[in-house]
């Protein structure tokens, strides 16, 4: 089963109607410009890439966007032959960790369980995304759990 039985149901069975969808694949939108900077465009604090298509997509949810796959789109994505950016260690503990600290409300301890050497990473300030939630009037990562995701399994608390 591809597709969340609500999701079928929404769709009355027809396939050319968008998906909504909690998350996207990084890097692969389509988004209106003044909407995209609207709600605080990418998080200039994270590095390189990692958790920033799950940042934004919280993002939009959160604070009353719709993500949706367009099912009668084509997508293409080009890789480059060398990787173009210098790594740095710990990019995804610590783009996750933002991740976690501005988002996950409570759930961030979950984030922490899988990834305990996160605790220890330097993730920057991150102030201007706490701002940039609150005057957007965002809803907690419960909602989003509760009515966008419900399928999701959380793990007890003591995970």
């Amino acid at each position: 089963k591809s597709l969340p039985e609500r999701e079928m149901k929404r769709r009355h069975g027809d396939n050319s109607v968008e998906v909504l969808s909690p998350t996207m694949a990084g890097g692969l939108f389509a988004m209106d410009r003044k909407y995209f900077f609207e709600i605080g465009a990418y998080d200039l604090g994270m590095d390189i890439w990692g958790a920033e298509n799950l940042e934004i997509s919280f993002r939009i949810w959160m604070c009353g966007g719709v993500l949706e796959i367009n099912t009668c789109s084509t997508i293409g994505h080009v890789y480059r032959q060398t990787f173009p950016y210098s790594s740095k260690k710990d990019v995804g503990l610590k783009n996750g960790k933002r991740l976690a600290e501005v988002w996950l409300d409570e759930y961030k301890e979950f984030f922490y369980q899988i990834s305990p050497p996160a605790k220890e990473v330097d993730m920057g300030d991150i102030s201007e995304r706490v701002a940039l939630r609150q005057r957007l009037q965002c809803r907690s990562f419960r909602w989003y759990l509760e009515n966008i995701y419900p399928e999701v399994q959380v793990p007890s608390r003591d995970f």
